[in-house]
């Protein structure tokens, strides 16, 4: 007996796992281990052997999944994403699974055609052709039937004039 007051008998509920070391978990099947952070955690099992607020990381990204701990996981069983700057429930990392492409913008998460606009169309900066690639009226492409990328059409544009083709020369 090492005197931290667990029963020598590892054959009882409760029993010392840890007979010659002293020891004061008390959390899963490890009673009576080191527990350096007192967590409750025995630190053969605890992940953050020194973070008391902190002792499980279930998807091993090395961010703990106690939400309330330090360095707290908002995906725990995401290991590539961990952060969420704005809250809107996608990642912050661009790398990982389903990335936020506004990660400082909680009403926008995902451009589809990657022109900068969010595809939310109740969001900030909404995009007026989520699934076309363009910058023209919120995200949509120039009009194809304008020589010049100018905002009129030609079928009433002045500046097809001076466009090569367009007409008078």
């Amino acid at each position: 007996s090492v005197g931290d007051g667990f029963g020598d008998n590892q054959a009882v509920p409760n029993g010392d796992e840890c007979l010659d070391e002293y020891g004061t978990s008390t959390n899963n099947s490890r009673h009576g281990c080191p527990d350096g952070d007192e967590d409750g955690w025995a630190d053969s099992e605890d992940m953050f052997p020194m973070d008391s607020t902190q002792w499980s990381d279930a998807d091993g990204d090395g961010y703990g999944d106690n939400p309330n701990g330090n360095g707290a996981d908002m995906f725990p069983l995401v290991p590539t994403q961990w952060e969420d700057a704005d809250g809107d429930g996608y990642g912050d990392n661009q790398a990982g699974v389903n990335p936020d492409a506004f990660p400082m913008d909680s009403t926008q998460w995902s451009d589809a055609d990657g022109d900068g606009y969010g595809d939310n169309a109740e969001g900030n900066y909404p995009d007026n052709c989520p699934w076309d690639y363009g910058y023209e009226n919120n995200g949509c492409p120039a009009n194809p039937t304008d020589a010049d990328d100018g905002s009129a059409s030609d079928q009433s544009d002045s500046a097809t004039s001076s466009v090569k083709g367009g007409g008078l020369e």
